[in-house]
């Protein structure tokens, strides 16, 4: 978030680094917070690791940040890394976010679906202190990246305002097989992104018809209609002009994701 969470829980155990998605990213509910409110490695995945010579596999790429020092990476990616290696035992077999964490929303359950008290107090105090954004990557390009109006490039400091300069420079040239793989894996990345914010936002419209007592039916109806609404929404919202139009097939896979996901919830209790 977005990162896909198997392959990041892979370095996680290799590394000592979880990573997971924001996205990730996940990262989602009780105050329905877009993804992009979330910390995220997104920025330092496209500005160090899908470089020519990189290797582009998610496995690649946690390689990638993981061997970065915290001084290369961006505030809102440590602030990630730091959030998921101390919250490991609340994610895992048992803990509180474990099925969020098999559904690939660790860092939404983390945040934002359950209260403070329920983690645990190593957890609590890994969680990211959230403040104004600001810079190139935390703030502009939070979404992804987009060209700049003149009063945003005027609140850059030197460095970003040179890493912008060579971004525009790049984007205007001819693009390579690399450069159309680079995009490739950014598109992917940031749709991921996109369909799990969606999904929670289904899933909670399915929660909430089936606590009313309404059939697994209306509660499908429902989570198809918050569906199709936010999937516009977040395709009216990307700045970068990234996301394509959610297809009906894709909004009635949410749904149905959506539904399951509120069935087993509800089962539990």
């Amino acid at each position: 978030h977005l990162f896909l969470p198997a392959k990041m829980a892979f370095i996680s155990r290799r590394c000592r680094l979880s990573l997971l998605p924001s996205l990730l990213l996940g990262l989602l509910c009780s105050t329905l917070q877009t993804a992009a409110q979330l910390p995220s490695c997104e920025g330092d995945i496209e500005k160090h690791c899908l470089g020519e010579d990189n290797d582009m596999s998610s496995e690649g790429i946690a390689r990638c940040l993981a061997g970065m020092e915290p001084s290369i990476r961006s505030k809102s990616c440590n602030q990630f890394l730091t959030m998921i290696e101390g919250c490991t035992e609340d994610f895992e077999t048992g803990g509180v976010c474990a099925e969020a964490h098999r559904n690939g929303e660790t860092a939404a359950c983390l945040i934002q679906r359950v209260s403070i008290d329920q983690l645990s107090s190593k957890c609590a105090a890994a969680l990211p202190k959230q403040g104004p954004r600001t810079g190139l990557r935390d703030k502009f390009w939070a979404d992804g990246k987009r060209v700049l109006g003149d009063d945003e490039v005027a609140e850059l400091n030197s460095d970003d305002k040179e890493d912008y300069r060579r971004w525009l420079k790049r984007k205007k040239a001819p693009k390579s097989g690399k450069d159309k793989e680079r995009a490739y894996a950014v598109r992917t990345q940031k749709t991921l992104r996109a369909t799990e914010q969606v999904t929670e936002e289904a899933t909670a419209a399915a929660a909430e018809a089936l606590a009313k007592g309404e059939s697994k039916h209306m509660a499908s109806v429902m989570a198809t209609k918050v569906a199709r609404e936010a999937a516009e929404r977040a395709v009216e919202e990307d700045m970068t002009g990234t996301l394509k139009k959610f297809t009906e097939a894709s909004i009635k896979s949410i749904a149905k994701k959506a539904v399951d996901r509120a069935t087993s919830a509800k089962n539990e209790l």
